[in-house]
């Protein structure tokens, strides 16, 4: 991962917003853990009978990883997030790496309103290295960090009343936490059974007639099942090359089993 110094990060970010102590206070941030190294980090609207969609112009947030540890977007709310890295050294704690997150959408997306207090999906990610200690957190807004550099700070321009003007307030609260429900995630938790499938690879997918599984612990079975749930075919030997020949041609759910752990991944069948 190519670091930037603190200074450049300050240059890069302060294009992006600035921090307004009369900021609405109308949405905070959350983690929600999708199993293994993946994650989204939510918008959660604060307790509203709000029934007007709020329409989103820009926002922000900063993960903080264990030193050394990287993440890689997989979708955001407007497909073009950028995620900008530091180096913990470069803020006086040597013992995190850190992104700031942040999207500007050419044209406003609206998310559900507030009063549904349904959680947005803003950005998902996964953690690469596979680590087992240490924490992935969404960095409060009234932390030290925070505080002694602005920039990262989470933030949201966002139009949330329905008065026929096209206006983008904050509605994160600069001042406040600006988090809530799990915002923390201690990789420690993470077992080694849970770690077992994580890296399992099959190919080709599509597959026209052998379906090949490399795994890093020795697989018990395989099933694969057809979209509406039913086993098509169960396999107990030679699960590294399974034959597909004379299966129909269509979309199949694989499930490989360990002694510890199952993992199921989505395979079409030319």
């Amino acid at each position: 991962m190519k670091k930037i110094t603190l200074p450049t990060l300050l240059a890069l970010l302060l294009s992006f917003f600035s921090v307004n102590s009369f900021a609405q206070d109308g949405y905070t941030y959350t983690l929600a853990h999708h199993g293994g190294y993946d994650f989204t980090v939510q918008a959660v609207p604060n307790t509203s009978a709000n029934a007007f969609a709020t329409s989103v112009q820009s926002y922000g947030f900063t993960i903080i990883l264990p030193d050394g540890i990287t993440a890689t977007i997989t979708s955001s709310l407007g497909n073009s997030a950028d995620a900008t890295p530091f180096d913990g050294t470069a803020v006086g704690d040597s013992t995190i790496d850190g992104y700031l997150i942040t999207e500007t959408l050419g044209n406003p997306i609206s998310l559900l309103a507030p009063s549904l207090a349904t959680n947005s999906d803003m950005v998902s990610f996964t953690v690469n290295g596979t680590p087992t200690s240490g924490e992935l957190k969404i960095l409060e807004n009234n932390s030290a960090l925070a505080n002694a550099v602005t920039p990262l700070k989470s933030f949201m321009s966002a139009d949330m009343i329905d008065d026929s003007m096209a206006l983008f307030p904050p509605v994160v609260d600069a001042n406040a936490a600006a988090v809530s429900g799990m915002n923390t995630f201690n990789f420690s938790v993470l077992s080694i059974i849970e770690r077992e499938l994580l890296d399992v690879m099959i190919y080709p997918n599509p597959v026209k007639d052998t379906l090949n599984i490399r795994a890093i612990t020795d697989l018990t079975s395989v099933e694969v099942f057809n979209i509406n749930g039913q086993i098509v075919k169960t396999y107990n030997s030679n699960l590294e090359a399974i034959n597909m020949s004379n299966i129909n041609s269509g979309v199949y759910f694989v499930k490989l089993t360990t002694a510890n752990a199952s993992k199921t991944i989505k395979v079409i069948k030319e």
